[in-house]
């Protein structure tokens, strides 16, 4: 039986396609129509595993997907980047100064506005998903409505791209993880730990966090702070820690303990370095 992976999205969205490119195709590939519906998935059981956007260059941390994370107790199995690029895409025949609307996810659509801002006469429509649109737009056959969407869907659904690459900004790239319910076994090769850590209100406290992982000689790619309900200046601190050797990390993790509250594990993984040819 095929393992079943829920995405957020619809088929020929980047959450497919980074499935994909991660699990390859012998998985069944579930829709989600957003990442609570997801994660309500993952917690009854309804799936094997998950993939979650997280952050992305542009648009910044999702961070509602980072509370979902931890209310849940998912665990990161994994971590895959993916250079977005928008493309029109219309039916057959349209052409683009008989375009009357355009329709895809706002974020997709905010990532086009200089590409768009030339035709004035086209409106600009928001929907849930940018694959979802693409459908739409096949199944309606017109040819004065277009979507903006990956060209995996522009062959999924056979629509005709009338503009390839259209975002403003080139260096455009999402990070996501791929999610389980419980912890998994640590392969030998993993260099890269996402933890989240409390610390008490006192001066200077996260400066000494900080020192510990610089005396330790690791990178720190990612510092995110969060609110801690109903706690006055009480804050989570959600880390990404890039490391060598396991054993060295786990020295660091008994040093970090020590200046916390609370020390929680999100995940230990082999971390994608995809990411250098994507910004390069």
């Amino acid at each position: 039986m095929k393992e079943k992976i829920a995405i957020q999205g619809y088929p020929g969205s980047f959450h497919d396609e980074v499935c994909r490119l991660y699990y390859g195709n012998d998985v069944e590939v579930v829709p989600a129509d957003s990442f609570n519906i997801l994660g309500s998935m993952l917690s009854d059981g309804k799936v094997d595993g998950a993939i979650m956007a997280i952050e992305n260059s542009i648009a910044g941390t999702l961070l509602q997907n980072y509370r979902i994370l931890r209310e849940a107790g998912f665990w990161i199995a994994g971590e895959k980047y993916l250079r977005i690029k928008h493309n029109l895409m219309a039916n057959n025949g349209a052409t683009i100064a008989g375009i009357k609307e355009v329709h895809s996810h706002p974020m997709a659509l905010n990532q086009c506005l200089s590409f768009l801002s030339q035709y004035s006469h086209i409106k600009l429509v928001e929907t849930e998903d940018t694959a979802l649109s693409a459908m739409q737009v096949k199944e309606s056959n017109r040819n004065d409505l277009a979507s903006i969407s990956s060209m995996n869907a522009a062959e999924l659904y056979g629509l005709n791209v009338l503009g390839e690459g259209i975002e403003t900004n080139k260096a455009n790239y999402t990070r996501f993880f791929m999610l389980s319910r419980e912890r998994q076994l640590l392969n030998k090769d993993v260099d890269k730990a996402s933890i989240y850590i409390r610390i008490p209100d006192v001066k200077g406290q996260l400066l000494k966090v900080l020192q510990v992982i610089d005396d330790h000689d690791m990178n720190m790619s990612k510092l995110q702070s969060f609110p801690v309900l109903g706690k006055m200046r009480e804050y989570f601190f959600h880390l990404d820690i890039e490391f060598s050797n396991y054993e060295k990390y786990k020295s660091l993790k008994a040093d970090l303990v020590e200046f916390t509250h609370k020390y929680t594990e999100l995940g230990v993984y082999k971390r994608d370095n995809s990411i250098q040819s994507i910004t390069n």
